[in-house]
């Protein structure tokens, strides 16, 4: 398959930043210029090299440049503390490490085709557990993502992208695709006035949405969508990593409601009521112990859902008690762990507290001596702040169904 950098290798502008622009050509040369460097470091055919994505065009075009070799992109989630980056740097046992000051080499190698079915890029996605989970995803996964949605979200050679969502979110790799598909601009500038397309989770939504005279689409996802301004050109999705992205997407949804599977996906819902999805998009599976574990043939999501022959379908929430913080998944037995940790605390839930701003904000249940403020600092060295739990609720003994903690009881008790 030909690499599509080389493809749009013009005139026509790719990136806009506040440093100024470059077009196609300068990208590409950049990707020639990292392979070589790539090839220097002994980057091969199924090497994983592993990289700070900082939104910046160096990075873009390290991207294809590693894919140009049949090796996988690594990019470290930026938002972790520097010992959780160190763990997930571990669990990934990259080959290279690219340094953040680290730059290509004057030289260039010219590489003009990319392998659709080898691995692409390892994400780390928050699952049904505690650790997050690393899902792979080969090119053809991004690529057939990013051409099948082109067309519904409208997207023509020489739209702008504003790109503010983060390259080591399937998002932001979603943004990076469609525009090089499409010879569109990723725009890293938020001055700029010429904006067409946008990505954005709830939150951003909420604090504030630039007005743009130009722009025609405004993609919303990350998160269950309550309300938006009618005013914008709204376009709700659903998607997972473990999807490339979008899986269902619909213009100005009524009552929720997302319509059917986007082309070469499928969708259906399981006796339970979970949601389970298939198709050409479908990641290679997760990251373990230094092997891919294949998914099952319907992938199952852990999101419940409800279909209409007529609306298609609508997402109701997690299967199991993950919840949404402003576009972010949080998992209360990861922030439980670190709190058990601490000295004096004895037993520790944590459940959501509904949120307008951010959807929901995670409040601890504590059993133990401990305090708000020496609660922070413990939880600081570990957590990104947005797992922080914003309120902490003593108790002398934890609710029980059973055997186990009653999460429910304590969810109702900060309704």
């Amino acid at each position: 398959m030909s690499c599509p950098l080389k493809a749009a290798s013009s005139n026509q502008i790719a990136w806009i930043g506040n440093e100024g622009s470059l077009s196609y050509r300068e990208i590409n040369e950049l990707a020639d210029r990292w392979v070589f460097t790539l090839i220097g470091r002994g980057v091969k055919e199924g090497s994983r090299v592993a990289f700070s994505p900082h939104l910046n065009p160096l990075i873009i075009a390290l991207f294809f440049a590693i894919w140009r070799l049949g090796a996988s992109a690594c990019p470290l989630h930026l938002r972790l503390p520097l010992e959780q980056r160190k763990k997930m740097v571990q669990r990934l046992r990259p080959d290279i490490l690219i340094l953040e000051d680290e730059r290509p080499d004057l030289l260039r190698s010219s590489f003009s085709r990319v392998c659709p079915a080898l691995p692409a890029v390892f994400l780390m996605t928050s699952g049904s557990t505690a650790e997050p989970k690393i899902a792979v995803l080969s090119y053809q996964n991004i690529w057939t993502n990013a051409e099948t949605a082109i067309s519904f979200l409208d997207l023509r050679a020489g739209d702008r992208w504003l790109l503010n969502l983060p390259l080591f979110h399937v998002g932001g790799i979603g943004v990076v695709m469609r525009c090089v598909l499409a010879q569109a601009a990723m725009v890293a500038a938020l001055q700029e006035p010429h904006i067409t397309h946008m990505s954005c989770v709830p939150t951003q939504l909420y604090r504030a949405t630039p007005v743009y005279k130009t722009l025609r689409c405004v993609l919303l996802g990350g998160a269950p969508v309550h309300s938006y301004p009618e005013r914008l050109p709204v376009i709700v999705t659903y998607g997972l990593t473990e999807m490339g992205s979008m899986v269902l997407a619909q213009r100005h949804p009524t009552n929720g409601y997302l319509g059917f599977a986007l082309s070469k996906r499928e969708i259906k819902l399981a006796d339970d009521g979970e949601i389970l999805v298939r198709g050409e998009c479908l990641f290679q599976g997760y990251w373990h112990d230094g092997n891919i574990e294949p998914p099952e043939s319907w992938f199952a999501t852990k999101d419940r859902g409800h279909f209409d022959p007529v609306q298609g379908f609508q997402i109701l929430g997690r299967k199991d008690w993950q919840f949404i913080s402003g576009g972010e998944n949080i998992q209360p037995e990861e922030i439980e762990r670190y709190l058990l940790e601490i000295p004096g605390v004895q037993e520790a839930v944590v459940v959501p507290k509904q949120d307008p701003e951010f959807g929901a904000r995670p409040v601890a249940f504590v059993s133990g001596n401990l305090s708000l403020e020496r609660m922070k600092k413990c939880l600081l060295p570990y957590l990104p702040k947005y797992k922080i739990p914003i309120a902490l609720i003593s108790i002398d003994e934890m609710p029980k169904n059973g055997l186990k903690v009653d999460r429910l009881a304590l969810f109702n008790r900060i309704r």
